[in-house]
C-alpha cells in the first residue's frame, strides 16, 4: 500500500501528479489478471437482469406452482375416490371346531390354506354442504393470491437494484468531484510555484496550497474504492461475475413540475393497482368463504358408494378353485350430532381470522396513502434542490474564476482561492447528492404507486 506521504512527495511540484493518481487507482501499475470485456448497463438493462436473474423473485414465482398444486388437490374433492384392493393369506394352521354328536365328540375343519381376495370400491360425493366448492374457490384465489404476491416480490426487486444502481453512479459522480476538485488544486499549486519562484509570495502559501491539494487524496482514494464495491454490490444483486467491468448508462432528470401528476390522482393510482390492496382484498373474501367450510361441519354428507369383491380359497395354490363374487352399490348419510364443539370453535376461529383480515386492509390502505404522500413531498423537494444547486455550481465557477484572477493579479489572497475551490467541490458534491436523493424519490413514488413518471 503506498502511503499519502509518498503520494504528497509524488505531487510535491509535479503537475503530471493527477494522471499517475488516477493511473494508480485504477490499478494499472501493477500487473493483474486480464480484465473481461466492459458492459454497458443502462436502467433497462438493471430492471431486465433483475427479473431474470434475482433469486428472491424467482423463488417467489414457485409459490405460484405450488398454489396450482393447491387447485389441483381442492378440485378433487368433487370427483370419484376409487380405491383397488388385493390381499392374500395363508393359513399354515387351520383350528378344527368340536361338537358332540351321539356322544360322540368330531370336529371338522373350516377352511383352505390359501386364500385369495380383490376388491374394487368407488364413493362419489353427493353433498359435502358446500364444503368442497367453497374449497375449491378458495384454492383459485390463493393462485392469483400467489401470483399477485410474485408481482409485489418483482416490483420490489426492481426496485431495489435501481437503488443500487443510483448509488454506484453517484459514488462515481463523487469521484469525479473530487478528481475535479484535485485538478483544480494542481492547477493553483501550479500559479502559487511560479509565484513563489519569483519571490512574489511567502513560503507559507505555498505550503498552505500543497497541503490543500494533499487533503483531497485520500478522499479520492477512498471514492475510488466505494465505486468498485457498489459496482460489485450491484454485479452481485444481478447474479454477475464480480469481476466483470461495468460502465453505468447514467439516466436523464427530468425536473419539470409541470409533468407531476397530482398527489389525488396518485392515491387513487396506488390504492386500485398496487398488488397488496389485491392480495388484502383476495384474503378477506378467503377468510370469509373459510368461515363457510368451517360451517359445513354442521351439515350432514352424502355420498354414493359402490363395491365389487372377488375371491378365492383352495388347499393348492390356484386362483380358479371355489372363487366367489359380490357387488354392491348404496347411497351413505353421515349426520354430525355432536362433535364436542370442535366445530363451533373451528367457526368462531375463522370469524375471528376474517375479522383481522378487514381490519389489516384497512391499515394497509391508510399506509400506502402516507406512502405515496411522503414519497410525493420528498420529490417536489429534491427537485426544488436539484435547481437550486444547478445555479449554485455556475456561480461556484464564477467566484473561483475571479478569486483566482485576483490572485494572479496581486489583487486577492490565497484564502480567498481556496475558499472558493471548497465551495465550488462541496456545491458539486451536493448536486451529485441531490440527483441521487431525485433519483431515489423517482423510483420510491414508482413503487409506491405503480406510476413511472419519468416514462422509463
Amino acid at each position: 500500500m503506498i502511503s499519502v506521504s509518498i503520494y504528497r512527495r509524488l505531487f510535491s511540484f509535479r503537475p503530471w501528479g493527477l494522471t499517475l493518481l488516477l493511473l494508480i487507482g485504477a490499478g494499472t501499475v501493477t500487473p493483474g489478471p486480464a480484465v473481461s470485456q466492459e458492459l454497458q448497463l443502462s436502467l433497462q438493462d438493471i430492471r431486465q437482469r433483475v427479473l431474470e436473474s434475482n433469486r428472491q423473485y424467482l423463488s417467489a414465482g414457485e409459490e405460484v406452482v405450488k398454489a396450482r398444486s393447491d387447485i389441483v388437490k381442492a378440485r378433487a374433492g368433487a370427483f370419484p375416490e376409487i380405491n383397488l384392493h388385493g390381499y392374500y393369506n395363508r393359513n399354515f394352521s387351520i383350528a378344527p371346531v368340536f361338537f358332540e354328536a351321539d356322544g360322540e365328540v368330531q370336529q371338522l375343519k373350516f377352511g383352505f390354506e390359501n386364500n385369495f381376495g380383490a376388491s374394487i370400491s368407488l364413493r362419489q360425493p353427493l353433498w359435502e354442504g358446500g364444503k368442497v366448492y367453497t374449497a375449491y374457490s378458495i384454492a383459485k384465489q390463493y393462485h392469483q393470491y400467489a401470483q399477485a404476491g410474485v408481482e409485489q416480490v418483482a416490483a420490489a426487486t426492481v426496485h431495489a437494484g435501481e437503488l443500487l444502481f443510483f448509488k454506484a453512479i453517484f459514488d462515481k459522480a463523487r469521484q469525479e468531484v473530487l478528481e475535479q476538485a484535485l485538478k483544480t488544486a494542481e492547477h493553483s499549486l501550479d500559479v502559487v510555484t511560479k509565484l513563489y519562484s519569483q519571490g512574489m509570495v511567502s513560503r507559507f502559501e505555498l505550503l498552505r496550497s500543497q497541503v490543500e491539494r494533499s487533503n483531497i487524496l485520500p478522499q479520492l482514494l477512498a471514492a475510488q474504492s466505494e465505486v468498485r464495491l457498489s459496482e460489485k454490490r450491484l454485479l452481485s444483486y444481478l447474479d454477475m461475475e464480480l469481476d466483470q467491468s461495468v460502465s453505468l448508462i447514467e439516466p436523464s432528470d427530468d425536473t419539470a413540475l409541470g409533468d407531476l401528476p397530482s398527489l389525488a390522482f396518485l392515491i387513487d393510482t396506488a390504492l386500485a393497482s398496487r398488488q397488496e390492496i389485491r392480495q388484502a382484498d383476495l384474503m378477506v373474501d378467503m377468510r370469509r368463504r373459510a368461515v363457510r367450510v368451517a360451517r359445513a361441519g354442521y351439515f350432514p354428507s352424502l355420498a354414493a358408494v359402490s363395491r365389487y369383491d372377488w375371491q378365492s380359497q383352495s388347499d393348492e395354490f390356484s386362483l380358479s378353485k371355489n372363487t366367489s363374487t359380490s357387488f354392491t352399490a348404496g347411497i351413505t348419510l353421515s349426520f354430525p350430532i355432536f362433535d364436542g364443539g370442535v366445530t363451533r370453535s373451528e367457526v368462531g376461529r375463522m370469524k375471528a381470522e376474517h375479522r383481522q383480515t378487514l381490519l389489516n386492509q384497512r391499515e394497509l390502505e391508510d399506509r400506502i396513502r402516507l406512502e405515496v404522500e411522503q414519497t410525493y413531498d420528498e420529490l417536489l423537494q429534491t427537485i426544488k434542490t436539484v435547481e437550486i444547486h444547478s445555479e449554485t455550481i455556475a456561480q461556484a465557477e464564477e467566484g473561483l474564476r475571479i478569486a483566482e484572477l485576483r490572485y494572479e493579479a496581486g489583487e486577492g489572497t490565497l484564502l480567498e482561492v481556496l475558499s472558493a475551490q471548497t465551495a465550488l467541490t462541496d456545491a458539486r458534491t451536493s448536486l451529485a447528492q441531490a440527483r441521487f436523493a431525485l433519483r431515489r424519490s423517482l423510483a420510491g413514488l414508482k413503487l409506491a404507486t405503480t406510476i413511472d413518471i419519468t416514462g422509463n
